[in-house]
C-alpha cells in the first residue's frame, strides 16, 4: 500500500521494488494510449471507483491476484491532488488481503508530488524518498471487517510517518 502524490509514483514504484509487482488502477486510465500500454505491461488490475455493482467481481480479481502469489502495488487514497497530505484510505484492497491471508506492506513516498504537481506536465528536478516497512497482518482473532479496519489504519499509520505531509 502506498499513498498516491504524481503521476510518477508508479515509474518510481516499478524501478524500485526488487520484484514485479501488479498495479492496481482505476478503469479510466486504459483510455489514455502511453499509459494503458505501460499499465498492462504491469500487469494492472483496472477498477470502477464509481460503480458499486462491480465493486464484487474487482474485489474477487484482488484477491486471486494475492492468492496466486503475486504481488500488488495499491494506492488505497484513490486519486491525488496537488494539495499535500494524506488523505482517507479506501478499504477494498485491505479486505482483499484479508480475503487472501496476505501481508500488507506500508509504502511512504515522500517528494514526489513536488516533483511533478497534478496539472503540471514538466517534472521539476526534486529528492525522493521511497520508505518500505515492514508487514502488517491483522490480528487474528477479529471478523473480516474489523480486521480490514486495523489494516487499514496500521497502514496509514505508518505512511504518514514517513510521507513528510499533513494528515487530512
Amino acid at each position: 500500500m502506498v499513498n498516491h502524490c504524481s503521476y510518477t509514483d508508479s515509474l518510481l514504484l516499478a524501478a524500485t521494488l526488487p520484484t514485479p509487482h501488479c498495479f492496481v488502477a482505476k478503469f479510466e486510465l486504459q483510455t489514455w494510449p502511453i499509459v494503458q500500454r505501460y499499465l498492462q505491461q504491469l500487469g494492472t488490475v483496472f477498477i470502477t471507483r464509481t460503480a458499486p455493482e462491480r465493486s464484487a467481481a474487482e474485489l474477487g480479481q484482488l484477491v486471486g491476484t494475492l492468492a496466486r502469489g503475486d504481488s500488488l502495488a495499491v494506492f488505497p487514497e484513490g486519486t491525488f491532488t496537488r494539495a499535500a497530505g494524506l488523505r482517507a484510505f479506501h478499504l477494498g484492497a485491505f479486505e482483499a488481503a484479508i480475503a487472501a491471508n496476505a501481508a500488507v506492506i506500508p509504502v511512504a513516498l515522500q517528494g514526489t508530488r513536488s516533483l511533478l504537481r497534478d496539472g503540471q506536465w514538466l517534472p521539476r528536478r526534486m529528492p525522493v524518498r521511497i520508505t518500505i516497512g515492514s508487514p502488517l497482518r491483522a490480528p487474528a482473532n477479529a471478523d473480516t471487517f474489523a480486521a480490514a479496519v486495523w489494516l487499514r489504519d496500521a497502514t496509514r499509520a505508518e505512511i504518514l510517518r514517513h510521507n513528510g505531509e499533513p494528515e487530512l
